[in-house]
């Protein structure tokens, strides 16, 4: 195995020499490492893009577990952070990444085929969020990639009533989202929401035609719909603020790509559409935390001026303590840590097709995957692009 860092095998697709190494630091971290949660995550979305998923729901459950664990952090390692940095103290995840655990977790399930599980992570990441804007008093939206998700999984196990409600959601969230229209005049159908088919009818300006091609592909018709899932690009890295260096920001990454062209058997099908920005919402989560942590900062630099103080009272040495708050000061560094080998976004298309065996494709760096289609059943499969 060679000395190349788990990032940059994970990026050129060396995937077991990836999960080798990063399975090693999981080990020499033990229970109370301080980045034992970083590698839970990374483990578990290298074995995603890898397409064992089955394994990679072991360590995004074990994640699921510790991120709730690790909101508690001792009173010694909070108080000494005011003296140094937050580097020092276990890394807790931040709260988009905390979201996107159940994120994985539904579409890993719904991957494997295993729509109940799918379903109930899918409601926990909306959950999660009602949670941090109720308690947290966050301004952040619904995750609309997991409420369209939620609402495909409602239509499979034959709620289109629950499945309607959440496609209204979407429409609010991503109201330019494709199909929408369809989508909600469908379980509208579906639930026998007369009133509501009336509305959308006049809001989308649906025809016989766009009733026909609504129920295409819906449970009981004779065709069936392949649902990619497509995670483009990579999400940005946090680097020290350029005028608050002790504090992190959000910096984007190259990404060259928006979306993505999908084949069918070597034939153009549809497009991906972005349902959820990680991107966005990476910069947007810790902006709300700026007041916090500049504040946080400023009672930090108060402790140090009268630590360094008492040192100096205590040694009668002014030098010495004048040294001590050097010391404390260039110690006291921007916790840079997040889970980077996340998605720049994470973008979704949906293809009715006969029934049958399909070469998916979404270009040509990336491999075919092949999907049996069943008449009035869904099908998921993934991709991911890293540039």
């Amino acid at each position: 195995m060679s000395d190349i860092a788990p990032d940059l095998a994970f990026q050129g697709r060396r995937y077991d020499e990836a999960v080798q190494k990063l399975t090693q630091g999981l080990q020499d971290q033990g229970e109370d490492g301080r980045d034992q949660l970083l590698y839970l995550l990374d483990l578990g979305l290298v074995l995603h893009t890898q397409g064992k998923f089955q394994k990679s729901n072991e360590y995004f459950l074990k994640a699921d577990q510790v991120a709730e664990i690790k909101d508690y952090t001792s009173l010694s390692t909070e108080g000494a952070t005011f003296l140094t940095t937050d580097q020092i103290r276990q890394y807790k995840g931040e709260d988009f990444e905390k979201v996107l655990i159940n994120t994985y977790l539904a579409m890993n399930y719904a991957l494997l085929g295993d729509h109940e599980n799918a379903l109930v992570e899918a409601r926990r990441v909306n959950r999660k969020l009602d949670r941090m804007v109720n308690e947290g008093q966050r301004k952040y939206k619904q995750n609309a990639f997991a409420r369209y998700l939620s609402a495909i999984l409602y239509e499979v196990q034959g709620h289109p009533d629950d499945a309607y409600i959440d496609y209204k959601s979407v429409h609010e969230l991503e109201p330019s989202f494709p199909n929408l229209g369809l989508d909600l005049w469908r379980t509208a159908w579906m639930a026998g929401l007369h009133e509501s088919l009336a509305e959308i009818n006049r809001d989308f300006h649906l025809t016989r035609e766009d009733h026909k091609k609504a129920k295409r592909g819906a449970p009981g018709s004779q065709q069936g719909e392949i649902i990619v899932f497509y995670e483009n690009g990579i999400s940005p890295v946090k680097v020290p603020h350029p005028y608050f260096p002790e504090i992190p920001v959000f910096s984007a990454r190259y990404n060259p790509i928006f979306d993505a062209q999908v084949y069918l058997n070597g034939h153009e099908a549809g497009r991906t559409f972005i349902l959820h920005s990680i991107q966005r919402t990476a910069i947007e989560n810790l902006d709300e935390k700026y007041a916090a942590m500049i504040a946080r900062k400023f009672a930090g630099v108060l402790a140090k001026e009268v630590v360094g103080d008492q040192i100096a009272e205590r040694t009668h040495d002014p030098l010495l303590g004048f040294i001590a708050k050097v010391i404390m000061y260039v110690s006291d560094q921007a916790d840079l840590r997040s889970w980077n080998f996340l998605p720049k976004d994470l973008q979704l298309a949906r293809l009715v097709v006969d029934p049958g065996v399909y070469d998916v494709t979404l270009d040509e760096s990336l491999p075919s995957r092949r999907v049996k289609v069943e008449a009035g059943k869904k099908v998921f499969v993934n991709f991911r692009y890293i540039p």
